[in-house]
């Protein structure tokens, strides 16, 4: 069974603001699933954007750190969420964080992802809604072309949710973890990879 955008989003706000259980936890809960499932590598290139779906990315760095994997990090976009920002606090003082602010920061993040056996793209998750611009089509595309074994959280950067279709570009994946649930468009766009469901603890009734 797979969900649309919109019923997620429900699902996930109904469980923190009925049932109060606090979007930090779902988030913890997200990164170590996924974290479980990725951490036979060695070593990581782990991409972030400053959503929730860059807060996963950031929780699933701190449990790879903390197992003595290496990790290198990488940040990038405008405004942050309150998850986000209270995991990159903790992460700041565990390692250096990579801030890609242009495309003159793209060397660096292209010789980690060339070296590191694993690329994690926790760039944007099912909210993105509209064409990338330029950088963010840039960037994908340095990440296709470059990432050794490529694993989405969630859904691939660049991928509606509900239809599968590509926002001007879209990361193709090994594998990617969806997030609670397999989305609609997820069944819809090759790109995924395989596909694998985490579970988080989002509270649901019997006929969801």
């Amino acid at each position: 069974m797979t969900i649309s955008k919109n019923k997620m989003i429900e699902l996930e706000k109904r469980t923190i603001d009925e049932y109060e259980i606090d979007s930090l936890i779902l988030m913890e809960n997200a990164g170590m699933g996924i974290y479980r499932e990725i951490n036979q590598y060695n070593s990581y290139t782990i991409i972030c954007g400053k959503g929730n779906n860059g807060g996963d990315g950031l929780v699933i760095a701190r449990h790879l750190i903390l197992n003595g994997k290496l990790v290198e990090v990488f940040v990038l976009g405008d405004k942050m969420t309150k998850e986000f920002a209270k995991n990159l606090e903790i992460l700041e003082k565990l390692t250096e964080i990579n801030y890609i602010e242009d495309e003159n920061d793209f060397d660096g993040l292209v010789e980690s992802m060339e070296v590191n056996e694993v690329t994690l793209d926790a760039i944007f998750g099912i909210g993105l809604n509209r064409p990338l611009n330029d950088f963010y089509k840039k960037l994908i595309n340095l990440i296709n072309a470059h990432g050794n074994y490529i694993i989405a959280v969630d859904i691939p950067s660049g991928m509606d949710a509900d239809t599968g279709d590509e926002y001007g570009a879209c990361l193709g994946a090994n594998i990617t973890y969806a997030i609670s649930d397999i989305k609609d468009g997820q069944l819809l766009n090759s790109k995924v990879g395989e596909l694998k469901k985490i579970y988080i603890g989002i509270v649901r009734y019997l006929d969801e």
